[in-house]
């Protein structure tokens, strides 16, 4: 996306070097919320959730598979994901299914343009990294 604003917030990366040395309680990882140039007066979205609702799927677990799904999300006034798609698969049916279910499960401080909130569309990844081994997600 040309003029794109990256929001890593909340120490995602922080949040996913731990979880690289945890395969046994690995969950998926939220990569940058992404939405297009809005302008100056323009204020990203902000994730308000203390613990992503974002569960890898079992049966992607046992059989070892990970992936990347990126979606589509809009965020309405009131911070509530109102609509999602997916944007690129990840390949895996469960996975693509478990993003969509958890990113509608997402709060955010809405975007505001100026001070008012104003909805707006953003493309989110949801990593699940390869497990390494079987056990309980």
């Amino acid at each position: 996306m040309n003029g794109a604003r990256n929001w890593g917030g909340l120490g995602l990366c922080a949040l996913a070097a731990l979880q690289a040395g945890c395969s046994e309680t690995m969950r998926p990882v939220l990569g940058g919320l992404a939405v297009g140039d809005q302008g100056s007066a323009f204020h990203m979205p902000t994730l308000l959730n203390e613990q992503l609702p974002f569960e890898y799927p079992r049966d992607a677990w046992a059989n070892r598979i990970g992936g990347e799904t990126v979606l589509r999300i809009r965020i309405s006034t009131a911070g509530a994901v109102d609509s999602v798609a997916v944007q690129k698969t990840s390949g895996h049916r469960s996975l693509d299914s478990a993003a969509v279910v958890g990113a509608r499960e997402l709060r955010y401080e809405p975007a505001r343009q100026g001070e008012r909130p104003v909805p707006v569309w953003a493309t989110l990844p949801v990593r699940y990294p390869m497990p390494e081994r079987s056990g309980e997600p």
